[in-house]
């Protein structure tokens, strides 16, 4: 089906054409005319021509006071003469033996030439009041012709193109019911349905899943963002709200699914100084959405769904009882999710037989269902920038860099000192990874710049509910061994390459501080608000968390030094081949072993006991 955009450019195309035409046949008629237009000259001439025998026939027009003569060449000649000598020229020609009339000549086409402009003026009227009510322009008809225009369009998608939202589908399942056989609720008194909410982070798949629903219904499938109910002109977006639910209702089952609703589904304000037009337009479109679902009844069968991240800010009245009642969550995929994300993604691709999707699941967590498509459209396109027939392993992790941290800036000009302070900064995370139990495995490790980014620790990641203390923990310090690694290499000396590691290694501190409880000066919970506003309660938070991050920070330096052998390894090996996967790594640490210089992890050293509460022992 053509796309709104196109359409659109389509008609305002066809609309220029049309003006240009009139315009053209305009200028064309009024050339013509006065390429055929006689020649002026004074009356003196004319008269002249008179009496000289050179005229053949007069034409007078007295309505504009001009006499139009036909020469004995061919010729005809045109002039002007005062309104009271119109007696007399008459009577001059007669006497002269002319033939007089006083007809109008057709080949000037005065009343054309005078009705023209007038013609034109109305016909680029009437093509503009017809472009906007048609919507072409924007406007209160772009809601009926534009998105969801079709009453019979019935989407594709089934759930079985859903992945990664389980439990979703299941709540989903039920409106499937009840739009294809309402009356079994109502027979036995139930209340239908009138709407759910689906909230959850971008690019996790509420639009298909809505899609989805109407799909298996078979019902028609109206898709709306809340944006598009917004407009400048007072009434507007009521009456597009108004104009949607009746399309909705002529169809008698259908699916309304506004994207984005916090666009026009934010709690009202109280009408104080800073309330606005806008804001008083919106409120009236809610209103009108208000009101449209509170008018359904059990013979129409239309459910309303609605997609937002952002539910705290909705409008108390949108989200009660009998309106968007079921807060429906599609979070970001869990591991088994987005191996079954990857595999609808990749179905018909080319895919070589050293790709494991699971193993790719395991390296992409938070990642949405967005960026997993992307990632196999990124891996497929890397295949063809590399002349491959098949997608192989190192396409695919090409791909996940590539969204995650942007393309590799292969031009970048990057001096040896600091190549080798990356690859030795890197190595310091792998190390730590390698080493520590709680901690996730390193996957892949690149120096390679990428983004703001001079080089990348890939781990294993995971999609734990409940996160150990010992892992917090383990986390902590294998953030903090890139800037110990520096240390180590440098004398005591670092960078500022550790920024991103101290950005997230604060932000986890903090949390293991005020929301998780797991630190060893109490089970007190801050909040946000009292982190920022300062005072006794914030200083000692900040007290807290410093401190977890210089123990962390300490643990990571002495685990590090007590295994220098394996960090300049592996940093050895990054400088000579810049990418190591996990199976390099372990061929790396081997080769040390073989040395005679035994890799010292937590199963050697405990955790230090500053880093452990009172009363609390070492989780093996």
């Amino acid at each position: 089906m053509t796309s709104r955009p196109r359409r659109t450019r389509r008609r305002l195309a066809l609309l220029g054409a049309a003006l240009a035409v009139a315009t053209g046949l305009s200028a064309a008629v009024v050339v013509s005319g006065r390429e055929e237009a006689p020649d002026a000259v004074p009356l003196s001439t004319a008269v002249a021509a008179v009496e000289d025998g050179l005229v053949e026939a007069a034409h007078l027009r007295e309505a504009s006071s001009t006499v139009v003569l036909d020469l004995e060449d061919g010729r005809s000649v045109q002039a002007a003469y005062p309104a009271a000598y119109a007696a007399s020229l008459t009577e001059r020609l007669v006497a002269e033996g002319v033939e007089v009339d006083t007809a109008p000549v057709s080949r000037e086409n005065e009343v054309w030439f005078r009705l023209l402009p007038l013609a034109l003026v109305v016909g680029l009227v009437v093509l503009f009041v017809v472009a906007v009510r048609r919507g072409w322009l924007g406007g209160p008809g772009a809601m009926r012709r534009g998105r969801g225009k079709a009453v019979d369009e019935v989407p594709s998608a089934r759930f079985t193109d859903v992945a990664g939202c389980d439990e979703a589908v299941t709540e989903m399942r039920e409106l499937v019911e009840f739009l294809r056989d309402g009356d079994r609720f109502t027979r036995v008194g139930a209340t239908p349905p009138r709407g759910a909410l689906l909230v959850g982070p971008p690019g996790t798949g509420k639009t298909l899943l809505a899609r989805a629903v109407a799909g298996e219904a078979g019902v028609p499938f109206f898709p709306l963002a809340g944006s598009d109910f917004v407009e400048t002109f007072a009434g507007v977006g009521a009456r597009r709200v108004r104009d949607l639910f009746d399309r909705a209702r002529e169809a008698g089952g259908a699916i309304i699914f506004i994207d984005e609703i916090d666009a026009i589904g934010r709690a009202r304000g109280d009408g104080g100084p800073g309330h606005s037009g806008a804001d008083t337009e919106r409120e009236n479109t809610l209103i009108s959405m208000l009101n449209e679902m509170d008018g359904f009844d059990t013979d129409h069968r239309i459910i309303v769904l609605a997609a937002t991240n952002r539910a705290d800010v909705l409008d108390p009245a949108l989200t009660r009882p009998g309106r968007l009642d079921r807060q429906i969550q599609v979070p970001a995929p869990d591991r088994h999710g987005r191996t079954e994300i990857l595999r609808v993604h990749a179905a018909g691709k080319p895919l070589a037989d050293d790709v494991d999707l699971v193993g790719v699941a395991r390296r992409t967590p938070g990642m949405s269902g967005a960026e997993l498509a992307q990632v196999v459209n990124e891996a497929c396109m890397e295949a063809a920038r590399r002349g491959k027939d098949v997608v192989d392993g190192v396409c695919v992790d090409a791909a996940i860099a590539t969204v995650a941290l942007g393309r590799a800036r292969t031009s970048a000009l990057v001096t040896d000192f600091d190549r080798r302070v990356t690859a030795w900064h890197e190595a310091g995370h792998t190390v730590a990874a390698l080493l520590l139990e709680d901690a996730d495995d390193p996957v892949q490790v690149s120096i390679v710049p990428r983004g703001p980014a001079g080089g990348v620790t890939w781990m294993s990641g995971n999609d734990d509910i409940f996160l150990l203390r010992a892992k917090a923990l383990a986390e902590l310090r294998v953030s903090m061994a890139g800037r110990a690694a520096e240390e180590l290499l440098l004398d005591g000396e670092y960078t500022q390459g550790a920024h991103g590691d101290l950005d997230a290694a604060t932000r986890r501190a903090l949390a293991m501080v005020t929301k998780y409880g797991m630190s060893r000066h109490g089970y007190l919970l801050v909040d946000d608000d009292t982190v920022r506003m300062g005072g006794e309660v914030s200083t000692r938070v900040r007290e807290v968390a410093e401190e977890l991050l210089r123990e962390a920070h300490q643990d990571a330096y002495g685990l590090l030094l007590a295994n220098r052998a394996l960090v300049d390894a592996v940093a050895s090996a990054l400088l000579e081949h810049e990418d190591l996967t996990l199976a390099d790594l372990r061929r790396v640490q081997e080769d040390v072993r073989g040395r005679g210089v035994p890799a010292t992890g937590t199963r050697g050293v405990p955790a230090p006991r500053s880093a452990l509460p009172e009363g609390s022992r070492a989780t093996a």
